[in-house]
């Protein structure tokens, strides 16, 4: 007999390979400018002014980098597609379900091939509002939190960017390409500003962070496509399409804040138990080195490690998910164990990912994350800030090898383990075409896209001394992961001991009663004294009331009663024309004459 598919299957590998041609095409697109040279870009330009009465064009850019980062993003949903038919099998919605991951890969390619940011908003503002709806998916209290966090964060972004599009009309007019011009410094320096300061809050670096961790209500497939190629990769996108803006004391504090990102995503993870909030920080920590990347003029790094990471990062939520999913739904890293016992293939792969994340030699993350490390000591003679690049590696060893022992470990009494044993190895084959497909590109980006894409060929001259303390810094974390798990009576006496900075860190530097409870509110309360004061008192009934309204009102009338008659309507009209060139007149002679 041969094999037989549910519908949800069916759907999916149709996405599949919907998605997977739309990657292809992209890549050989890709292929085609950078044969005809790095600097090429091909812009289409759809002009609306035959519709509508102004005129107004919707640009879109086809370079190297969008379409290289489209072909990935459309390849990473496609397997995440089918990877979702396995993982919610049992979801009713299934198609509805796939409709919203659907809609949410359109508003990033969306805001990936638009270079003006008025067109830009439309991708910007619908990943937005499609992330909420997927963070609220299970629709229960603590996923409508999580979804109002996320929305809330994120919608300062959308003040920022709004800011940014009036002050470049004003100043620039209404052509995408008009930033490239020559600017005042004040107004590149107030555009740059909205720039950074909009792109920090879907990149979730300090102080946005919060929503991050708590968009892990989401289901798994949809924090496989948010934490490794769309919404926290949006915001590093725009810092890189915008980043002639980010210069000076932008690019300090820019640096400032990447690396205080890092520390408190590492340090948190190093204490997390949730094994799924555990990947989400080492999701934050890579996107600050990615923004770190930024703020020091390595533009074609962050892309080349944002791509790299896109691919592994992608392969680890899988590889969590089906843990979770076969532990019942346990996320305690504390109660699994014995993984490669139970699910040798996916403990194999998520070896994979971690090693990749960890920067191990000659894997795909060596060649994008140690040339950053590289390159921002390489513009550093020493001192306290070298040493805080140098924890960057240490932190995150620490925790990937923290993950994998707690993992790897023997059974526990109290351990809930996995049950079913027979299922096993049908679920594994269940899930190896995603497995494969991601795991394929984790191991090969590194070293092919550097091969494809001559930008990304970075050479860093360093001493021997530095790159001797990189690779100590590596395994001195390696070490300290494992010598959290193994030796138990030192780490609970640890944990008594440092118990409140321990509480500190799993919070999140209580950044969510920042970014939520306090802003949100503050915010609000201003937003309807504003109204309540301003809105419905002065404009409504003061101004339209007793002023303008009542102008309106007999003007009206006036209107009315004149075009009754043809010939009363046009001295009508002639004398509001004569009317309004005097007054144009009087205005010219007082200002200009």
């Amino acid at each position: 007999m041969g094999m037989k598919f549910s519908n949800n299957e069916l759907l999916a590998w149709g996405l599949q390979l919907l998605l997977m041609s739309f990657s292809a095409y992209f890549f050989w697109m890709f292929l085609r400018l950078s044969s005809l040279g790095a600097g090429f870009s091909l812009v289409i330009e759809l002009t609306l002014s035959n519709c509508i009465l102004v005129e107004v064009s919707y640009p879109v850019l086809f370079d190297w980098v969008s379409c290289l980062f489209v072909a990935s993003v459309c390849y990473i949903s496609s397997w995440v597609m089918v990877y979702s038919s396995f993982y919610m099998s049992h979801e009713i919605h299934f198609r509805r379900f796939c409709f919203l991951v659907l809609l949410f890969v359109v508003a990033m390619n969306l805001l990936i091939l638009n270079p003006s940011m008025l067109t830009l908003m439309v991708g910007w503002d619908g990943l937005g509002v499609v992330s909420f709806l997927l963070v609220v998916y299970y629709m229960d209290s603590d996923s409508y939190a999580a979804g109002m966090l996320t929305i809330f964060s994120n919608r300062v972004g959308d003040v920022l960017f709004i800011i940014f599009i009036s002050v470049s009309c004003a100043e620039l007019g209404f052509d995408w390409y008009g930033l490239m011009v020559c600017m005042e410094e004040s107004v590149g320096m107030a555009l740059g500003a909205c720039i950074v300061l909009g792109s920090m809050t879907k990149s979730a670096q300090v102080p946005f962070s919060a929503w991050l961790p708590a968009a892990m209500a989401a289901p798994t497939p949809v924090s496989a496509l948010v934490h490794s190629s769309t919404l926290v990769t949006a915001g590093v996108y725009i810092s890189m399409r915008y980043n002639f803006l980010i210069s000076g004391s932008l690019s300090v504090g820019l640096l400032c804040v990447s690396l205080l990102t890092f520390y408190l995503a590492g340090l948190g993870a190093l204490v997390e138990m949730d094994i799924k909030k555990l990947v989400a920080l080492s999701t934050l920590s890579q996107v600050s080195m990615m923004m770190m990347a930024i703020s020091m003029g390595f533009v074609s790094l962050a892309f080349f490690h944002l791509l790299v990471h896109a691919f592994f990062k992608a392969l680890m939520f899988l590889c969590v998910g089906a843990i979770m999913s076969m532990s019942k739904g346990v996320q305690d890293i504390r109660s699994l164990s014995k993984m490669p016992e139970k699910l040798p293939v996916v403990s194999s792969w998520l070896v994979v990912s971690v090693m990749c994340l960890c920067g191990v030699p000659f894997m795909s993350g060596f060649y994008s994350k140690d040339v950053i490390v590289e390159g921002v000591l390489g513009g550093f003679s020493g001192g306290f800030l070298s040493l805080l690049i140098l924890g960057t590696v240490l932190t995150t060893s620490a925790y990937s090898f923290r993950m994998l022992a707690l993992l790897f470990k023997d059974a526990e009494v109290g351990d809930s383990g996995l049950y079913a044993e027979p299922m096993f190895s049908n679920v594994e084959n269940g899930l190896a075409p995603s497995l494969f497909g991601l795991g394929f590109m984790a191991l090969i980006s590194g070293r092919v896209l550097p091969a494809l894409v001559l930008e990304m060929k970075v050479h860093v001259e360093l001493d021997f001394y530095w790159k001797s303390l990189i690779l100590l810094f590596f395994v001195i974390g390696m070490i300290l992961g494992c010598f959290l798990v193994f030796h138990k009576s030192w780490h609970v006496n640890f944990v008594k001991t440092v118990s409140r900075p321990v509480r500190f860190l799993n919070h999140m530097f209580f950044l969510s009663l920042l970014s939520g409870w306090w802003l949100g509110s503050k915010s609000m309360k201003l937003i309807s004294g504003f109204v309540m004061n301003i809105e419905n008192f002065w404009i409504t009934k003061v101004v339209w009331s007793w002023g303008v309204g009542k102008v309106a009102q007999y003007l009206g009338t006036l209107s009315r009663s004149y075009s009754e008659n043809y010939l009363n309507m046009l001295v009508f009209v002639s004398l509001n024309f004569l009317l309004s060139v005097f007054l144009g007149y009087m205005v010219y002679t007082h200002y200009w004459g």
